[in-house]
């Protein structure tokens, strides 16, 4: 039997039944829900929601619509194309029509090949979906440089009707910048002269030629000009374009030559302030290859310094001595490869000085070293006279020699080798010299 008092908890489980019936009788619909929403019309699926923001992969339907749709604008845009080929053979003569001819002929190469994709994904052989993707954007690639070649000539030819156009316009606008552009000649050859007295020709040989050379082409330019002109007076219809863009870029080119006198002109005048940053430190440089040439013990050492330092300062007597600034740039370029140099010389001279200030200072502790293990080798073989043999003997010879050599040694890096082989003997003595006297003693 049920004690009486275990009927209470009979509804608290009812109702929590009911709840747990009702949610998930509510889940199922939700799902339900989901799969009915997930359907487009015409019974495609749409593809699953992005989860943490990743891209969603465009349906096989979508993306053979898509496909279908350019291939058919590129067809358009070819077809329109060649009528604008012959447009542009008529309009501005047969030499004008073919580079967009030859683009047309590229946008039907690949027009070709887009068809021939679609015609495999329309005949009767089945394709998997992974072909059908792929054929399709191959179609879609296809199709889209196709147009985008025929879209560029197209584009081109508008802009050239326009300046056809505007033709008269034109042809004043750059009748004016050649007149200006000439206007700077003589300003240009006055800056150029002053230049040419102040430094050497090494210094203006990129810049000597431009009051010449931007004649000639404003001279072209004129002749460019005055083609147009005669056509356009001659017939109103002539393409004369072409004619004004050649005068038209001719006259911008002669005005760059003209402006680079002047930046030569800025660049010198810097490069004279420049310079004499580089003279002084390179005086610099000097002074501290005599100070460390003082304390350099190797001779060879020295003898690259002092062949650095004459080198540097031939240089700098003759850049000081000349009258007028020279070739500032060039003067600075010489100047920085002889203070690199001789830089590399006072390193290599530094490195090794150090290496000898740093054996010289080891030295005295390796030396007293030495003298300290032949000390205790010697105690022991004193202390067991005819008990030791010879190797202990002949060990402690050779370290007592190898200390001597090294006293006498002017090179402290040799000296410190010797050293420390004294010290390392001495040790194989005083070893061996135990070694014998606990045989003996057993």
């Amino acid at each position: 039997m049920i004690p009486m008092g275990d009927f209470s908890l009979i509804p608290s489980a009812i109702v929590f039944g009911l709840v747990l019936v009702g949610l998930i009788g509510g889940a199922t619909v939700i799902r339900r829900r989901s799969r009915r929403s997930g359907r487009l019309v015409g019974g495609a699926t749409n593809p699953a929601p992005a989860i943490g923001g990743a891209p969603l992969r465009e349906s096989l339907p979508d993306l053979v619509k898509r496909a279908n749709i350019q291939l058919v604008q590129m067809d358009d845009a070819i077809r329109a194309g060649d009528d604008e080929a012959q447009f542009a053979r008529a309009e501005f003569g047969e030499q004008s029509a073919l580079e967009f001819e030859a683009a047309l002929a590229t946008a039907r190469q690949r027009a070709s090949e887009a068809f021939a994709l679609k015609q495999r994904l329309d005949d009767a052989v089945p394709d998997t979906e992974q072909q059908q993707r792929d054929w399709s954007k191959r179609i879609l690639a296809l199709s889209d440089s196709a147009l985008a070649l025929v879209t560029a000539q197209t584009r081109a030819l508008g802009e050239r009707r326009r300046l056809e156009s505007t033709a008269p316009q034109e042809i004043r606008r750059v009748r004016t910048a050649i007149d200006a552009a000439r206007a700077q000649l003589p300003d240009a050859r006055a800056t150029l002269e002053t230049l040419s007295a102040r430094y050497r020709p090494t210094a203006l040989t990129a810049v000597v030629d431009n009051p010449d050379s931007a004649e000639e082409l404003f001279d072209r330019a004129d002749s460019a000009l005055a083609a147009a002109e005669s056509d356009l007076a001659n017939s109103a219809i002539t393409p004369i374009a072409r004619s004004v863009q050649q005068a038209d870029a001719a006259v911008r080119e002669g005005r760059a030559r003209l402006d680079a006198i002047a930046r030569a002109r800025d660049s010198l005048a810097t490069a004279e302030a420049t310079r004499m940053s580089a003279l002084d430190a390179a005086r610099t440089r000097l002074a501290e290859a005599t100070h460390l040439r003082a304390r350099v013990e190797d001779a060879d050492a020295v003898a690259r310094i002092v062949a650095g330092q004459s080198q540097l300062e031939q240089l700098i007597g003759r850049i000081t001595s000349e009258s007028t600034p020279g070739d500032p740039i060039a003067d600075i370029d010489a100047l920085d490869a002889a203070s690199a140099a001789l830089d590399a010389t006072l390193a290599v001279a530094r490195s090794a000085q150090q290496r000898l200030d740093s054996a010289r200072h080891a030295l005295v502790g390796a030396t007293a070293i030495a003298r300290s293990h032949i000390g205790t080798a010697d105690d022991a073989i004193g202390s067991g006279r005819g008990r030791v043999g010879p190797d202990a003997r002949t060990r402690l010879a050779a370290a007592r020699r190898e200390l001597e050599l090294a006293e006498q040694e002017s090179d402290p890096v040799a000296a410190l080798d010797g050293a420390r082989r004294a010290a390392t003997l001495a040790t194989d003595a005083d070893a061996l010299a135990r070694y014998d006297l606990r045989g003996a003693h057993e």
